[in-house]
């Protein structure tokens, strides 16, 4: 105890810091970190950002808390007072997370029985590899452009740029979900070729 008393008065005078912890909008940050780096004692803030603890002349406090750059400050040599009060402002931090893959399955077995377990409707495969290769040599030669079939791709394109801001693009090939629905689509025949009325005049008539 007297070997603690003699440390302090080494320090410097002892005296009330209080104060309050503003971040950059001037709003409080509550429950925020005040620690004496000399005495490894500390407190926190409570909702009003507001703070008090116990320290000494050239003592370092250091603030921090979470999403914020840790911040610190240098009690004066001297001071006339046993109170010093001071406004401490914070500047955010950006935190960079690595990429996370949220998935319905626990593991991989899951996933892969989940996966197999899917039912093509039988008849309906080939004939959509003969739409998919329809669809094909449309794009490649047909250079029209159909308005409301390019608005509503121009949305999703807008859609999925705002779900995935800041990530990488979602690859539903690897989807299950979306293979579950496609072949929902094949089932239910929505997938077939589409045929003008006037072609189906002409097939008749041969």
């Amino acid at each position: 105890m007297l070997s603690g008393i003699i440390m302090s008065a080494q320090e410097g005078k002892l005296l009330q810091l209080s104060g309050m912890i503003f971040n950059s909008k001037s709003e409080p940050i509550k429950f925020a970190h005040v620690i004496s780096r000399t005495t490894r004692r500390g407190t926190i803030t409570d909702n009003t950002g507001l703070f008090t603890i116990i320290t000494h002349e050239n003592d370092t406090i250091l603030f921090s808390c979470m999403s914020y750059k840790p911040t610190y400050y240098v009690v004066p040599q001297k001071v006339d007072d046993f109170y010093y009060s001071i406004d401490v402002v914070m500047e955010y931090d950006t935190i960079m997370l690595e990429e996370v893959i949220i998935l319905p399955w626990k593991t991989y077995e899951e996933f892969k029985e989940a996966f197999l377990s899917l039912r093509i409707p039988e008849g309906d495969y080939e004939y959509a590899l003969r739409n998919i290769a329809i669809i094909q040599i449309q794009m490649k030669y047909d250079n029209t452009s159909y308005p409301g079939v390019a608005y509503k791709q121009a949305m999703n394109q807008q859609i999925q740029k705002t779900i995935t801001y800041g990530q990488y693009p979602v690859n539903n090939l690897l989807n299950p979900l979306a293979w579950a629905k496609f072949f929902n689509e094949l089932k239910k025949g929505k997938l077939k070729r589409y045929i003008p009325k006037e072609e189906k005049k002409t097939e008749k008539d041969r």
